[in-house]
């Protein structure tokens, strides 16, 4: 088994093993101790916080690997377990040294030995650590360009971590361990737009960040540039934006 692989086919099917893996302590943001905030049991959110915080060439890594994969198919049923592997026997087996796994890698350097369907450990962490779904060749990429864009520093996102109303990227945390803010959303570092707060409310930034970070930093057709570049316009570019804002809402 490479259990590398094993991990990232996990992340590819979430929708189907997720419940499994977050059903086995119940809310664990509600027992101390149970598990991770974003609800993995507390064993499994351990060894893969140490997988994923390992260097690719770090000594163990391996090892951490197997273990972690171990833990989730031991939270499985048998017959899901058995279906992961079993199902995709050509893609799932072999180990890293056997030499039958094709060549390649990922854009950020991940080994194609080390994916599958273009998901990687790493995505399993975001996806059961942080609760994050911005994971694979599609949202991946996505993550990685809205993360791109300036963003406040730690001490200031700190500062505004119970500010309403405000863009945080959730599972990406800074050294301090506060959610990423982008700073398009301030005139300064002390003060958001009020049009932001108002435009966020509309599209529900606090349960989907992600989509209003990219509405913000998204080359916008009706507008003819991204909204964020209007910011600081004045009140007839602001009415644009609630404007248009509203009308992505009602058109869904």
């Amino acid at each position: 088994m490479n259990p590398y692989r094993v991990l990232a086919a996990v992340a590819a099917d979430w929708g189907r093993f997720g419940p499994y893996l977050r059903s086995v302590t119940g809310d664990a943001a509600d027992t101390t101790g149970a598990g991770d905030a974003a609800g993995a049991p507390a064993a499994l959110a351990s060894v893969l916080r140490s997988l994923r915080s390992m260097e690719r060439h770090a000594p163990g890594r391996a090892a951490a690997a197997d273990e972690t994969a171990r833990s989730v198919l031991a939270l499985l049923p048998p017959a899901e377990a058995e279906r992961l592997v079993a199902g995709h026997p050509g893609r799932l087996a072999g180990t890293l040294e056997s030499g039958t796994l094709e060549n390649g890698a990922l854009e950020d350097g991940t080994p194609a030995s080390e994916t599958y369907a273009g998901f990687t450990a790493a995505d399993l962490a975001l996806l059961l650590l942080d609760d994050n779904p911005m994971v694979g060749p599609l949202l991946g990429p996505v993550r990685e360009r809205l993360l791109s864009y300036p963003m406040l520093d730690d001490w200031a996102a700190e500062a505004h971590a119970r500010t309403p109303g405000l863009i945080r990227l959730r599972g990406e945390s800074g050294a301090r361990g506060v959610d990423r803010i982008p700073s398009f959303q301030f005139g300064d570092a002390a003060t958001p737009w009020p049009v932001v707060v108002t435009v966020n409310g509309l599209l529900d930034a606090a349960r989907d960040p992600w989509g209003a970070a990219d509405w913000w930093l998204s080359a916008n057709g009706y507008l003819g540039v991204a909204p964020a570049e209007l910011l600081g316009g004045g009140s007839g570019q602001d009415g644009q934006l609630v404007g248009t804002a509203r009308y992505v809402v009602e058109g869904e």
